[in-house]
């Protein structure tokens, strides 16, 4: 008897507090479920791979012709790689004496991949592509990094220093960096645009921070008004939210806008107002197509007006 007792108290102990009612069922064999994993997790949402698409795919198991648009996706409708980065990797990755010192190697690569992985190489300086780098990312790609945005901006009266970069794995990887740094408690705010690239709302429910939204004008070129940016920021104060943060995505996405030199201007003013951080969301910047339009970043603007 004494020893059943000892079973029924493990077995309570188990359900408790890892047991979990879904559909009638309690999960007393997991520790690890839906009761007791990161609620915020199950909270935030990724609509660019949410549940329309898992419709999508469903259709398609079904035999139904898909195309799938949601993400930026390119060659999975056929578009052909662009085959000078692939010809850089495979040369850097190849070991010295079938690779970059290898008699023949003009003739199997061309001249220009040939320099490129050479410049490569020596920037990370005989370790080859395998080995960690410093946590910012290897220094001769952050150079490279600081003198395309000196550049693109006008030159010394706009500089750029390699030890303000930090390379990360694609875009995503950064954004949830910087997000993780700036927000520590549930009532600091980020200032979100809408609409939005949904990866930003996912990260601030996953973090467990407040979503500030403010709303685009589509009659004002997707542009955000003083008066709107003033008006959140006061609402989101008037409910105890301390707003660190404010995204800014130029070109659009997914509107496609292209803001003006003014409309800069008032996001940066407002930014440095109140002390918040801009975050400049600017990966396409090269995706231009409107013969009217030009990019600035919101860097050489905020340098411009400070």
């Amino acid at each position: 008897q004494q020893q059943q007792q000892q079973q029924q108290q493990q077995q309570q102990s188990m359900t408790t507090p890892s047991s979990i009612e879904d559909g009638g069922e309690i999960d007393i064999h997991h520790s690890w479920n839906k009761n007791t994993m990161s609620q915020a997790v199950r909270r935030m949402q990724y609509a660019v791979r949410g549940q329309i698409v898992m419709k999508a795919d469903e259709l398609q198991q079904q035999g139904r012709d898909i195309i799938f648009t949601n993400i930026g996706n390119p060659h999975s409708v056929g578009q052909q790689p662009i085959t000078f980065f692939r010809q850089v990797v495979a040369l850097t990755d190849l070991g010295d004496s079938i690779g970059i010192h290898h008699p023949d190697v003009l003739r199997m690569f061309p001249a220009d991949v040939v320099a490129r992985a050479t410049t490569i190489l020596q920037i990370l300086e005989g370790s080859g592509t395998g080995a960690y780098t410093g946590s910012q990312g290897a220094l001769g790609f952050r150079k490279d990094v600081a003198r395309f945005i000196q550049e693109r901006d006008g030159g010394d009266r706009y500089p750029a220093y390699p030890g303000n970069i930090f390379l990360s794995n694609g875009a995503s990887a950064a954004i949830e960096s910087v997000l993780t740094t700036i927000m520590s408690t549930e009532l600091c705010g980020v200032m979100v645009p809408i609409p939005q690239y949904p990866l930003y709302s996912a990260l601030i429910a996953k973090l467990t921070g407040t979503q500030v939204d403010y709303h685009l004008d589509e009659e004002n070129n997707w542009a955000a008004s003083k008066e709107t940016l003033e008006r959140e920021l006061k609402s989101a104060n008037s409910d105890g939210v301390v707003v660190k943060a404010l995204v800014l995505i130029n070109p659009g996405n997914p509107t496609g806008q292209v803001l003006s030199r003014p409309e800069l201007e008032i996001i940066c003013k407002f930014c440095a107002e109140n002390g918040i951080v801009l975050l400049a969301d600017e990966v396409y910047q090269k995706n231009v197509y409107d013969p009217d339009k030009k990019f600035l970043s919101a860097k050489k603007i905020a340098l411009e007006v400070s």
